[in-house]
This record gives structure tokens, C-alpha cells and sequence, in this order.
């Protein structure tokens, strides 16, 4: 019996000290349980071995080679002055010889002594008569060796290795050998696999098909508990009571805009006023006299429908009701942008608001809470802040939570858990209201988004500009960078996304040599020293302090920064109407959907706006689609619609996933994938439904 059990802290195995537990926590890995559920993101399939003369240039493929010379180590440096060695050996069977050539690899000295073999697996480069590889992944292979034929390749850190993972995960899995995790009945009528045979399966497949088996049993397990977790909120939501406001009269502050609201604004403020009043025509005003079920909602809407206007009207309708309302967004930049577009409506209802973000000086944050718990602010406007403890209301009303993908549940309730203690002494939550501007399709939402009733807004306003989408190849460089300088020189601004934040380590240094990947800090000093050394130029990335990324996103909104060069970290967040061109290098490495939600940072102004998708598979005219890449191409060429857009994203699923590189909050499954497991999703919720009437029946 191992002298371990899944909940047991990883230091518990052999092999991880305190510091190696350090870096696993990195990977969120803490516990055993957490190590055997870090799940492989791919396999490399190394047993189909080739011989030298059957290997074809841009393949990937697996070869048992004897070393045929030496090992040289060459030192190169780089225009920064940062050194790279580069070591070449050459390898071969009895069908000819194979370069091979690795980055930062001076250890290898010892080890790829000639004579002898190894299992090389990699990129096949260079010419028919002369294969190359370049950093293979290698194994020693001796007489009867037994190696993997399929090899996991995990999400890693530094300091972390797949080996080392591997060696990890076979000591875990012997704490499951007992275990289940569901009950057979279940496993039974879904014909599912065993929990500990799945787990070996799916870390260490011996053929596709048992992988795939093991891909189900786990996936259907995750999103079973997944689709239980949302019932368990809406029950609590159920149990809960809010403050249940008069209907108040609407008129003067639609009368207050300077435009009329579409068909799909008017609808989600309908759906809203309704949830928190449970009336359909206006009442007399019983305001804090009577409770409520809480409302959960939830508005879904592209980039630029005007969601935030529809939030005004819910604070609207909760200060008419003498309650308190609040709003979080994730940067404080996109805080500050909210407060200033906010704040002359507000004060023309006399709506006392308010702004409160971890930047916010000591001596005003203390005023701030104490005129909030005074009930002398009816709306307050920051970032995680607001959830601190700290933060007291008088009579919370109205949560609501603006690109709400970004936070957790956790965090979405801590927001709406900010209670009030009603007149017979029990706590009133307040109506919470969570918007998202990721189009995902309708019958995805009502799935994932159990516990909250959805709104959506599939219209854009009047006078929203259209964005024209373009994909062009290297060919077409000297041309953008001539557009470029005419923009800027027109007075308008430029968002240059690279799909790398720098060049900061080996691997990185690898990939970039592989691709000709763009990183932004380098970018930026090619474009500012080469390209327009008389433009204002500047780069962000997510590793930045936020201190720093938000006086960077802060200067190119105010008009100080003619091109702003970044990594994704602008995908959502803040609004330049000025801006007018975005540029995205190597779109191929990006989903549909990020993509679209790149292009919607552009066009929020009265110019006219282009999104360039540069990409080096592009050779000419871009082909009809038989590229997966290209086929994301043609699609964003031709359609506006962001839950056009997420229907073809959720069809075809190129590289990236649904949401991006990595999804957020309650959505980041480890295993189960929205788009391929549909059916999966189906059956767990049909099933959570019959677990959840059962529990409901015996209450």
C-alpha cells in the first residue's frame, strides 16, 4: 500500500523536496490528486519509427539513429549581446546520415558519445538528400529496449520537464488503485472506465482508442461535477432573498441619452427591471419593504452592442430604490474608463458614484468606505478592490460584474455576497448582474451558464463602424508599414499583437529560431530603431506589474503613443476610439474567437478602422480554406458577427481553444472540451438534472 492518498501534499512522493513542490505549484499542483488530474495537452506519437531515406521534409517523425561524429558547440551572439551556443552532431542508420542541431545544450557533450543510439523525434528539415532536425526530443535505445510509443507532453514551468512529470505521476496513480470516484450505476449505463484505469490510460496510453476511453470516462466526470456545482448555485440563489424594487419609471433616463437603445438593449433592460421587481407594470413605491428571489443574470454581447449602457439602466433602477449599487472590472485603466463615460449620466439623475481601485490614496479610499457604509454613495465603480472586506454597503442592491470571464465564481460571489440585514434581522443579498463580451452560441450559454438567466444582445448599435479584415503574407510587409505611418501620420493610432511577450529563455529562444516568431519587447525595438524611429512606440505584456502595464495602456489611451505593440493582455480591456488599425503578427498561432476579440479594440470611434492578420503561411492570395489557419482567415474577412464568429469557432476548433489560449474563471476545464464533447455535455446536464430533482425531492 503506498504511504500516500490523493489529498496528500505532493512532498508526500519520492523525489519532491520543498523547492520541487515550489515549482509545481506553479502548475497549481499542490496535492497527489492535483498531479494525476494535470492532464497530458498532447502525445508524440515516437513508436512509428522511419528510416533515413523514407523522411520528408516538414514532417514530423520518429527515427533510431547510431551518433556518427563528435559533437561541435559553437558560441553566437545575439544583437542584444545575449550569447546562444549552438551544438550540431550528426546521426545515422543504415539508409543515411540525419544533421541535428540543438540550442543551449552544452551537457550533451557526454552524452551523444558516437556510437551510440538513440530514438530521435522531431521536425524534419533541409533537403531529401540532406534530412535535418532541429532540438529532437531523444532517448537512448539499446538491443530489446522498451520504449513509449505514445509520450505525454504536459503543460510545464521552468524547472519542471515531462520526464520528470511522468516519473511523478506512475509513483501517484498507485493511491487509485482502490479508488472511485463515481458510483457504477453511472459507470455502468454510460459505459465508462474504471477511475484507476483511466488515469493510467490516459497518462500512459498503449494504443489511441484506450486514450480515447480514458478522454471520456474523465471528461464526463469533470463536466458531471461541472453541471452539479451550477445546480448547487441555483438552489442557493433560490433559498436566497433581495430587496424587491417598486418598477420605477424608466422615461427619464432614456429621455436623457443622446441616442435611442436597439430592439436587444431594450429587451435585456426589460428582462432585468423584471427579475428585480417580479412585475410587469409599474407599482407604487415599497422601497426595502419587501424580498425577493435574487436576480442572476446574465448579458452576453459582442464586442461594442452597448452592454454598459444597459448596466446604467439597471443602477438606474436600484438607486431609484434608495439601495446601493456597485461595478468591478478587471484593470483599473477599464475601471477609470467606465467611471469617466459613467459619471456625467449619473450626475444628471443625481447619482452620487464613486471610483475605487488598488491605486486609490489611503486618505480617499478611508473617505470613500465611509460614506459607502453611510449609504452617501449610491454607485461604486473599481476593480477587485471592492471585494475586500473592508468594503461595507448600507443597503447593497445591485452586483455587477463587466467582463465577468475574467473572474470566478468565487469572485463574482464575494461581490454579490456583500449582505444587508433586513427588518426581521436576516441577511438580503443584492441582485447580481455579470456581462460578457465573449459571444459563445445560445445553446452553449443555457448549458454552461445554468445558474443564471441570459440576456443577449445580438445587435449593434447605429454608426458602429465596420471593421475591414485583411490577411496578408509576408510579401505584403513593406505595404502595412507604409499604412502604418499614414495612419499615424492622419493622426490615429496603431495596435500591433504579437503572439510572444519576450524573449526570455532558451525554449523561447528555440521557438523564435523555428518560426520567426514575433515577441513584443523585441518587436518594439525593431520597429522603433529600424522601422519608424520618429513614431511614439511602446509594448505590454501580462507578466509586466500592473502598475506599470496600466501607466503603458494609460499613456497610448490618452493619445501619447502612436503604436502600442502587446501580447493578447489587450484582447479586452480598454477603449481608444482613436485607435483605428489592428495588426496581428502570426494570426495563425490565434482562435477565431480571440481574433475577433483582437479586431473589436479597433473601430469604437467615427474613423475608419482595418484589422491586418499577418501570417507567414500566406503566399500570395490567401487560399480557399484547406489550411485550418486560413480557413479562421476567410472567416474573419467575411463575417462581423462575434456569435457568427463563435458558431464556426465552436464547428471547426483550430488552434487555441473557445476562449482563448486558456479559458477563465469557472470555464477552465482541465480535460473536457467545449466544442468536441457536446454530447458528453448533454448527457451530464440530462443527468444532473435527474441527481438534482432527486436531492430536491428528499429535502
Amino acid at each position: 500500500m503506498p504511504s500516500f492518498t490523493p489529498n496528500d501534499s505532493v512532498t508526500k512522493l519520492y523525489g519532491v523536496s520543498e523547492a520541487r513542490a515550489k515549482l509545481l505549484a506553479n502548475l497549481e499542483i499542490c496535492t497527489v490528486d492535483d498531479l494525476v488530474r494535470h492532464y497530458p495537452r498532447g502525445y508524440e506519437n515516437r513508436g512509428m519509427t522511419k528510416k533515413v531515406c523514407e523522411l520528408s521534409p516538414g514532417e514530423v517523425a520518429s527515427c533510431i539513429l547510431e551518433i556518427s561524429s563528435p559533437l561541435s558547440s559553437t558560441r553566437i551572439s545575439s544583437k542584444k549581446g545575449r550569447a546562444m551556443t549552438v551544438q550540431k552532431v550528426t546521426a545515422h542508420d543504415e539508409t543515411g546520415s540525419v544533421h541535428i542541431t540543438f540550442f543551449n545544450r552544452d551537457f550533451l557533450k557526454t552524452t551523444l558519445v558516437t556510437g551510440r543510439k538513440f530514438r530521435f523525434y522531431g521536425m524534419v528539415g533541409g533537403s531529401f538528400l540532406s534530412p535535418q532536425m532541429l532540438s529532437p526530443a531523444y532517448e537512448p535505445y539499446y538491443t530489446n529496449a522498451t520504449l513509449d510509443n505514445l509520450v505525454p507532453i504536459y503543460p510545464l514551468t521552468k524547472g519542471i520537464t515531462c520526464k520528470m512529470l511522468s516519473m511523478l505521476v506512475k509513483q501517484a496513480l498507485e493511491a487509485y488503485k482502490n479508488v472511485e470516484s463515481l458510483p457504477t450505476d453511472i459507470i455502468k449505463k454510460y459505459d465508462l472506465m474504471g477511475l484507476y484505469d483511466a488515469l493510467c490510460a490516459i497518462h500512459f496510453p498503449t494504443d489511441d482508442a484506450k486514450m480515447k476511453e480514458a478522454r471520456k470516462r474523465l471528461a464526463f466526470e469533470e463536466l458531471l461535477l461541472f453541471q452539479l456545482r451550477l445546480r448547487a448555485l441555483k438552489n442557493r440563489n433560490k433559498n436566497g432573498r433581495s430587496f424587491k424594487f417598486f418598477r420605477p419609471d424608466m422615461t427619464p433616463f432614456f429621455d436623457s441619452l443622446d441616442y435611442t437603445l436597439t430592439g436587444a438593449q431594450k429587451n435585456a433592460v426589460e428582462n432585468i427591471i423584471y427579475d428585480m421587481t417580479r412585475s410587469d407594470v409599474q407599482t407604487e413605491p415599497q422601497i426595502l419593504r419587501e424580498y425577493t428571489q435574487p436576480m442572476r443574470r446574465l448579458v452576453q454581447g459582442d464586442v461594442g452592442s452597448g452592454k454598459t449602457i444597459v448596466a446604467a439602466a439597471a443602477i438606474y433602477a436600484c438607486v431609484k430604490n434608495r439601495a446601493q449599487a456597485s461595478l468591478m472590472v478587471p484593470t483599473e485603466i477599464l475601471a477609470e474608463q467606465h467611471y469617466a463615460s459613467l459619471l456625467p449620466l449619473m450626475e444628471k439623475h443625481r447619482i452620487a458614484t464613486a471610483l475605487l481601485t488598488g491605486s486609490t490614496k489611503a486618505s480617499e479610499k478611508k473617505k470613500i468606505l465611509s460614506a459607502l457604509a453611510d449609504g452617501k454613495i449610491d454607485l461604486i465603480i473599481g476593480t477587485h478592490a471592492l471585494i475586500e472586506d473592508s468594503v461595507v454597503f448600507k443597503t447593497p442592491g445591485l452586483a455587477i460584474t463587466d467582463e465577468q470571464h475574467r473572474f470566478g465564481v468565487k469572485q463574482r460571489d464575494k461581490l454579490s455576497g456583500k449582505t444587508a440585514i433586513s427588518d426581521d434581522g436576516k441577511n438580503v443579498v443584492p441582485h447580481m448582474l455579470v456581462m460578457s463580451a465573449t459571444p459563445i452560441p445560445r445553446t452553449l450559454a443555457l448549458i454552461l451558464y445554468g445558474d443564471l438567466d441570459i440576456s443577449i444582445i445580438d445587435e449593434l448599435p447605429p454608426g458602429r463602424q465596420k471593421v475591414d479584415t485583411f490577411a496578408v503574407g509576408e510579401s505584403m510587409r513593406e505595404r502595412i508599414y507604409k499604412f502604418i505611418e499614414k495612419l499615424v501620420c492622419e493622426g490615429r493610432q496603431c495596435y500591433i499583437v504579437c503572439p510572444l511577450a519576450q524573449n526570455m529563455n532558451e525554449e523561447l529562444s528555440e521557438e523564435m529560431y523555428e518560426s520567426g516568431l514575433k515577441s513584443a519587447a523585441e518587436y518594439c525595438e525593431k520597429l522603433k530603431s529600424e522601422i519608424f524611429p520618429k513614431l511614439r512606440i511602446d509594448f505590454v505584456h501580462g507578466k509586466m506589474k500592473p502598475a506599470e502595464k496600466d501607466k503603458i495602456m494609460r499613456a497610448f489611451s490618452d493619445g501619447k503613443t502612436d503604436i502600442l505593440v502587446s501580447t493578447t493582455v489587450i484582447e479586452v480591456g480598454v477603449n481608444v476610439p482613436n485607435a483605428a488599425l489592428m495588426v496581428i503578427e502570426n494570426a495563425e498561432r490565434f482562435g477565431l474567437s480571440q481574433l475577433h476579440q483582437l479586431r473589436g479594440r479597433v473601430g469604437r470611434g467615427v474613423h475608419k478602422s482595418y484589422c491586418v492578420l499577418m501570417s507567414p503561411i500566406i503566399r500570395g492570395k490567401l487560399a480557399d480554406g484547406a489550411n485550418p489557419a486560413e480557413k479562421r482567415f476567410n472567416i474573419m474577412c467575411e463575417n462581423e458577427s462575434g456569435f457568427k464568429i463563435s458558431e464556426y469557432d465552436l464547428e471547426m476548433r483550430g488552434p487555441g481553444d473557445f476562449f482563448g489560449k486558456r479559458q477563465h474563471g469557472e470555464l477552465a476545464f482541465k480535460i473536457a472540451d467545449l466544442a468536441a464533447d457536446m454530447k458528453l455535455i448533454e448527457e451530464t446536464k440530462k443527468l444532473a438534472d435527474e441527481i438534482n430533482a432527486k436531492k430536491q425531492k428528499n429535502i
